[in-house]
């Protein structure tokens, strides 16, 4: 592989943000997903793809997920159960009869 391999921007484990470099000429992006460097060596090569993966699958990025389905979950639930349970009032007004409209359109004139 011919180097020039980019170093795509990063979080460390300080939570701080790198912004992406570019490596010189035969030389790699190497490191870890939290901290990243170019180097000779091709064995410590951090492909693109894998910079990727540390990217997609964080732990601040899977905790974001997680909270965005529980916080789904609780409004979808609540809707739900509050148009079951007796004391709520859209299941009270689900559940009373429709009033007949007065004076035709049931709208006020003048």
């Amino acid at each position: 592989v011919a180097g020039g391999e980019d170093c795509l921007w990063y979080v460390d484990r300080n939570g701080s943000w790198h912004p992406g470099f570019d490596c010189e000429f035969f030389t790699f992006c190497c490191g870890t997903c939290h901290q990243r460097y170019c180097c000779r060596d091709p064995l410590r090569l951090l492909t693109e793809r894998q910079q990727r993966h540390c990217l997609a699958f964080s732990p601040k990025t899977i905790a974001g997920i997680a909270s965005a389905v529980v916080l789904f979950i609780a409004i979808v639930t609540t809707i739900v159960c509050c148009f079951m349970c007796s004391c709520c009032y859209l299941y009270q007004r689900r559940r009373r009869p429709p009033t007949p409209l007065s004076g035709g359109q049931g709208g006020r004139t003048g």
